[in-house]
């Protein structure tokens, strides 16, 4: 028997990654068992046992692989902080209306996920995807503020809340409801740059309460 080379054994861990992308969305954290994920992968249970403990050790991975992909391109210096966060928006939408390991782990973590003790690790990244994304959207309004963008008195959290809401608002209508079967893209831009400019043209309805 030929010996498993890394480069096999890295193969064989990316297809059951893969693999558990496709079984747990389609059955649930909960539901999906090992022996699925092995059949899925086309190997057998113990050689999944073989690169991780349990289905939570194989789908914490699984999560933490797709979310590195979920990095924003650099910067463009020549952008206002106002114009990089709109383009950072339009860059997520997109980035999660495609269908690919970043659209899968997040409907894995927001509708397949049970809220309980177990599912604990993979909760923890759902909560710390957030507070990156948060505090991310957070430096950008300040600066914003600091460039006369936005005005001295906008609530932070509420705005930030209200582009949560937006980008969700959107991607659950168009991606996980399905209420639009052609051009979705295209409607999902337009939304977005509606919603945008309402932020930016009525920033006042944001503003801390005296």
């Amino acid at each position: 028997m030929a010996r498993k080379t890394k480069e096999d054994s890295l193969r064989t861990r990316s297809a059951i990654l893969d693999a558990a992308e496709q079984v747990i969305l389609r059955r649930g954290i909960s539901y999906a068992t090992m022996s699925d994920i092995a059949d899925a992968a086309g190997i057998s249970r113990g050689a999944v046992y073989g690169h991780f403990d349990n289905k939570i050790d194989l789908a914490t991975e699984m999560c933490q692989r797709a979310l590195t992909l979920a990095i924003p391109p650099e910067r463009d210096p020549a952008l206002s902080a106002l114009e990089a966060l709109h383009q950072e928006g339009m860059y997520f939408l997109k980035l999660c209306g495609e269908p690919g390991p970043v659209q899968r782990v997040l409907q894995i973590l927001y509708m397949q996920c049970d809220c309980n003790e177990d599912n604990k690790p993979l909760l923890d990244i759902r909560d710390d995807w957030e507070r990156q994304s948060r505090e991310g959207i957070e430096v950008m309004i300040r600066e914003a503020m600091s460039e006369g963008d936005l005005p001295a008195d906008i609530d932070i959290h509420l705005a930030t809340l209200y582009l949560f809401s937006l980008f969700d608002g959107i991607y659950s209508t168009l991606f996980w409801v399905n209420r639009v079967k052609q051009d979705r893209w295209e409607i999902a831009e337009a939304l977005y740059r509606a919603g945008f400019a309402a932020f930016t043209t009525a920033p006042g309805l944001l503003a801390k309460k005296a």
